[in-house]
């Protein structure tokens, strides 16, 4: 949700605001992580434990590396990049949990991970319509490059590469849309 606001406030109140916000809320959670992972005697334990996964108990959350792809693409990235990327990576991979928890049954294993067909084509599916209709709102009808963005989308997720997904998803987004810019001239 922090980086959605993030992307609200790049919008709305430019660069500067954002930077500030998403760095500050960078430390803050990296002090929570910090404190969380060393002292079994946590205050906020029975808050955090409501919103971490349960294999996340003894690592980083990741709503850490989501606050953290969310600052590194504020200071590398233009806004719209920033926004869609954010979109993409908090909905679509949202999309693909709930469908596949929810609708799954043809299964696949990625990591040790027990994930579904019908996940993974919701979140390339979602993928692909918020890059068209933040594209279309930012720059223009470019279905090629939101296809190539859901395309990345579903490998990544297919693949279940080691990096954390709320670090790489947004990443991977912009660095994919910036290259459709630089070769698609969008």
């Amino acid at each position: 949700m922090l980086a959605l606001i993030f992307a609200v406030i790049y919008l709305g109140a430019g660069w500067l605001p954002a930077a500030i916000l998403s760095i500050s809320t960078l430390v803050l959670f990296a002090i929570v992580e910090v404190w969380r992972l060393r002292d079994p005697n946590f205050p906020l334990n029975i808050m955090v434990s409501r919103i971490i996964k349960p294999d996340e108990k003894n690592r980083v959350a990741a709503y850490f590396y989501f606050v953290l792809a969310s600052t590194i693409l504020i200071f590398l990235f233009p806004a719209y990049i920033m926004i869609i990327s954010v979109l993409v990576a908090a909905i679509a991979d949202a999309a693909a949990a709930t469908v596949g928890y929810e609708w799954g049954r043809h299964h696949y294993e990625a990591r040790g991970n027990l994930k579904s067909f019908e996940g993974l084509i919701a979140g390339g599916v979602t993928a692909f319509l918020i890059t068209l209709g933040a594209m279309f709102y930012f720059k223009g009808f470019f279905p090629l490059t939101s296809l190539i963005v859901a395309v990345v989308f579903i490998a990544l997720d297919y693949f279940t590469p080691p990096i954390n997904d709320n670090l790489l998803n947004p990443i991977s987004v912009a660095v994919t849309l910036t290259l459709c810019s630089l070769v698609l001239t969008i």
